[in-house]
């Protein structure tokens, strides 16, 4: 009789054991430093690590993280789960000690540099950093990836004035969740961030036959680079149908230059080199965006530009990139 009731008891508490050491086997330990309030920290530092540990034991259990609004806002999963949609992830280090900064204009904590492999990028591309934004409660309220620390500490230090600096907190996080939105196929926020009347220009190389009586040179061809326009609402429908075809795409920002309108300083120009890369397709080239922070709550972009990065197999040079004195009288 004894040995029916204890049965099942020791099966309950195998079972249990089981769970746990399943659970720490792809635990990933969050220690954050430099948060004064010690409650708010405690709270931060329990809300990611159950953020990682569970997208770790999902990633290798291969479905969707089941979060809740004990450690993640709604606005923190939806965020994830687009980002999951993209490919699967997880962080590879047990333990993850970083700093919590303030962001002062918004008045909530950041923790940088949480490593992340994502399942379906191309070998080489799998590490990124992200970002983990918390609320004054402590809970998770955004995740998307960073640019690099190096990047960051950069631009901002190069303001001139306090609300120059503002502007560039707002711009390295409006920067982040630009290049996100891409990497989780948020077409919503690409609506959202382009004024109703952007100026959206791409270029494409194309190859010029050169004539010559030359037999030889007959065949020579030359690049050059045509331009043309494209409407809002052109330019988002072919990022639909991009989203739609592309299971994977992954795009990253590199060599970051901000600068302020000598005219309007409300008027940023942004110059980004970019990798874009997707299941089918993959390309380098430059990216310029005017960003106008009148209302600094909702910075929208009235200007876009693509460029490759190499014509006739050069890099393109400075002078040929677009920038903000290419724009300086475009009527907003």
């Amino acid at each position: 009789m004894a040995a029916n009731i204890l049965k099942p008891l020791v099966l309950a508490v195998y079972f249990v054991l089981v769970c746990t050491h399943v659970f720490s086997q792809y635990k990933t330990n969050v220690v954050i430093t430099d948060v004064a309030n010690t409650a708010l920290k405690g709270k931060m530092m329990a809300s990611a690590t159950k953020l990682l540990s569970e997208v770790n034991l999902a990633f290798f259990e291969n479905r969707k993280p089941n979060l809740d609004n004990s450690f993640a806002t709604d606005e923190a999963t939806k965020s994830l789960l687009s980002m999951w949609e993209m490919s699967m992830f997880r962080c590879y280090e047990t333990q993850v000690i970083e700093k919590g900064l303030l962001n002062k204009v918004k008045g909530i904590y950041e923790v940088r540099n949480i490593p992340i492999f994502f399942k379906e990028a191309a070998e080489g591309d799998n590490y990124e950093e992200t970002v983990l934004v918390f609320n004054s409660s402590g809970q998770i309220d955004d995740i998307y990836i960073s640019v690099g620390t190096n990047r960051v500490n950069e631009i901002l230090g190069k303001s001139n004035s306090v609300t120059d600096l503002r502007r560039r907190t707002i711009i390295t996080d409006f920067v982040e969740n630009f290049r996100t939105a891409y990497n989780r196929k948020d077409i919503d926020f690409l609506g959202k961030v382009f004024s109703d009347d952007a100026l959206i220009i791409i270029g494409k190389v194309v190859n010029v036959q050169q004539g010559s009586s030359e037999m030889l040179q007959k065949n020579i061809s030359k690049e050059r680079i045509e331009y043309h326009k494209e409407s809002k609402l052109t330019y988002l429908n072919g990022m639909k149908r991009i989203f739609k075809a592309n299971s994977y795409l992954n795009i990253k920002f590199d060599s970051l230059e901000v600068v302020q309108h000598g005219k309007y300083p409300e008027i940023y120009g942004v110059t980004l080199k970019q990798a874009w890369n997707t299941s089918k397709y993959s390309d380098v080239g430059y990216v310029f965006l005017m960003i106008d922070f009148k209302d600094e709550n909702n910075p929208i972009i009235h200007v876009r530009t693509w460029q490759p990065d190499k014509i006739n197999g050069k890099p393109l040079s400075k002078e040929d990139i677009f920038s903000l004195g290419a724009f300086g009288n475009y009527n907003r």
